[in-house]
């Protein structure tokens, strides 16, 4: 029997309210309403907080006893979004209600509503008519009015060409294009010596002619040549596309910490990433919610902090609910993922996030913090005392440790260790930290992260591995959240991810440093496309609309003497709103493609009306591919 209904609504002064039906005769006393929220409580009305891990909420009520019949209404203040108004994000996820023996009461729990709505957008379906295809545009096409039947079979007898064609054969098979057609057009594959990952396709009468020197070169052009067979059908236009990237580094990024992304769903984003000639796949493995990689060195780490429920270490934070549910990633599974991607000519980049984002790993490794300290002080996302302290044995020795094993795992020469979002009063009760600043001279606990990620990166290089790092690692923080950030006194290989603006892209490119550009106002793709009530989504950075990204000029206001040291550019998907799988389609599909048309083609490239068209086949494909998308 279900026994309450509970209704979520956002009322007309942007209040949340819960109201609770007992549908039921029985007398429901010392219950609590648990759920969580991508936004802080302000205030409650005829409610308190009995409990509280960053978002996660645990409420009782003011009067204790739900009669038969009856019903009773709880109405909160929320965190005021950058917008001013909600979305169907913002509402309780993973709500459940537990009697006085903490037992769960079943409940039904009704969508989120709105009294005050605003419409979602009605995007235009006209578009004009295109001759190129292809995201991202290739850099120089030379296609005639001019065809030949193909009839979608064609022949491959090139070795080269067709261990590639069995990488790719799930998506041949979905789009119906045959390459081992005895009967069909003739490729083949002529080896010359161009750039990492160029290609030239030169369609002929007789035959396709590839040319490249490299895998990703061979990759590209077959996946080009992909796209073109989709549109055209049954015809090829004879004539010759000549093409290379722009950047190196064209990357996605994953958060599998906040929610646990199974490896077929892995598998499914780096399918897509292929497909428009993405490279890097950034995997956020830990966080404040979870530590997700299984390390030798602590083998119950993984498995103590990765799956979350009401009797669990880790609260059910970010919608997960009241039974256990998780996972983590064996070596295994990261070799398995690390094999698939390289196929698709992606490397594989691991993120742990330290010192900060670190209250799951404290919850089972207390040590790595300073006993002696009285000091409490919380994070941006409301997590307490989540960072580790790092003038202790315990945090180099788990640290070593660690590092080793992830180096061993990962063959990539990069690791990510995070460090941004660090709350600047984290060290200020540790006497430990204080004596070490007194000893070594460090005036501020920014000298402090300095000296931590120079030792990390130390560590490191002993392993033949260069260090990553979130801009904070080598820059102030852009906007003052409570956060700390570093002075930019440290060793200069390490790779900075500039993602709290553009303004912090040139910052730490006259600093010396490499940078790839991920500014979370066009390329965080948690954030929702407009302030409509029916969006999911985030708005701190802004709301992204798929023209918006494609509007971007990365090397635009960069002086061209830092240009070296651009390395290139990055999408992000954060995943607390994502607490359902099929989420992931409309917050990445299209304006990860739009992305990968960025970070690939020139600043030459066509306007939003051309690039639009091809996006309108573009999505025709996905669609093909079982991805649903946002309009645009």
């Amino acid at each position: 029997m279900t026994f309450l209904s509970i209704t979520p609504k956002f009322n007309n002064k942007n209040l949340l309210e819960i109201l609770i039906k007992n549908n039921s005769d029985q007398i429901f006393s010392a219950f609590k309403i648990c759920f969580s929220l991508i936004y802080s409580i302000k205030s409650i009305k005829d409610a308190r907080i009995s409990r509280q891990t960053g978002r996660y909420y645990e409420l009782k009520t003011d009067d204790s006893n739900l009669p038969a019949h009856g019903s009773l209404l709880i109405a909160l203040t929320l965190q005021e979004p950058r917008i001013g108004t909600y979305n169907m994000s913002c509402g309780p996820e993973g709500l459940f209600v537990i009697d006085e023996n903490e037992k769960i009461i079943q409940s039904l729990i009704n969508k989120l509503t709105f009294e005050k709505k605003i419409a979602q957008t009605i995007y235009s379906t006209s578009y004009v008519n295109t001759s190129m295809p292809i995201i991202p545009e290739p850099l120089v096409v030379k296609l005639k009015n001019d065809f030949i039947k193909c009839n979608n079979d064609f022949f491959i007898n090139d070795q080269r060409l067709l261990e590639i064609i069995n990488v790719l054969s799930r998506h041949c098979l979905n789009l119906k294009i045959n390459f081992n057609s005895k009967q069909g057009m003739l490729i083949n594959f002529k080896k010359e010596e161009l750039k990492t990952e160029e290609y030239a396709i030169n369609i002929l009468q007789d035959q396709i002619l590839i040319i490249a020197s490299d895998y990703g070169g061979r990759l590209y052009a077959l996946i080009s040549l992909m796209h073109l067979i989709f549109f055209y059908r049954d015809k090829l236009p004879l004539g010759l596309i000549q093409d290379r990237p722009q950047f190196n580094w064209r990357g996605m990024h994953l958060d599998c910490a906040r929610q646990f992304h199974s490896l077929d769903h892995i598998k499914r984003l780096l399918d897509y990433m292929v497909l428009f000639k993405l490279n890097r796949f950034h995997w956020h493995l830990t966080d404040n919610e979870a530590w997700r990689l299984d390390v030798k060195s602590f083998p119950n780490l993984a498995k103590q902090t990765s799956y979350r429920g009401y009797h669990e270490i880790i609260p059910p934070v970010y919608g997960t609910g009241y039974h256990r549910s998780g996972g983590f990633y064996s070596s295994k599974d990261v070799k398995e993922i690390i094999e698939y991607a390289n196929k698709l000519n992606i490397e594989v980049m691991p993120e742990i996030d330290l010192p900060a984002h670190s209250w799951a790993l404290l919850q089972v490794m207390p040590e790595l913090q300073d006993k002696k300290s009285n000091n409490i002080f919380q994070d941006v996302g409301n997590y307490q005392n989540n960072t580790i302290n790092p003038t202790l044995d315990d945090t180099w020795n788990f640290l070593e440790s660690v590092l080793k094993d992830i180096a061993e795992n990962f063959p990539y020469s990069l690791i990510h260790i995070g460090v941004d979002e660090r709350p600047k009063d984290s060290w200020r009760g540790s006497s430990e930290l204080i004596e070490f600043m007194k000893k070594n001279k460090f005036q501020s606990f920014d000298e402090i992260q300095d000296y931590f990620v120079n030792r990390i990166i130390n560590i490191l290089k002993r392993f033949n591995k260069r260090t990553a790092a979130w801009n904070e690692a080598a820059l102030p923080p852009h906007k003052d959240i409570g956060s700390g950030g570093g002075t930019g006194n440290i060793d200069k290989s390490c790779l900075i991810f500039a993602w709290e603006h553009m303004s912090v892209v040139e910052k730490a490119l006259k600093q010396g440093f490499e940078t790839v550009m991920c500014p979370g106002q066009l390329c965080y793709f948690d954030m929702a496309y407009n302030n409509s009530t029916y969006e999911r989504g985030i708005c701190w950075a802004a709301t992204i609309e798929t023209p918006d990204v494609h509007a971007w000029q990365p090397l635009n206001d960069i002086d061209p003497k830092y240009h070296h040291l651009i390395a290139g550019v990055q999408g992000q998907l954060w995943s607390e709103t994502l607490t359902k799988d099929h989420y992931i389609d409309s917050m990445i599909n299209p304006r990860l493609a739009t992305l990968a048309e960025v970070s690939w083609s020139s600043k030459n490239r066509r306007n939003w009306s051309d690039f639009r068209s091809a996006l309108f086949q573009s999505m025709q494909l996905t669609t093909k591919l079982g991805w649903n998308n946002h309009d645009f």
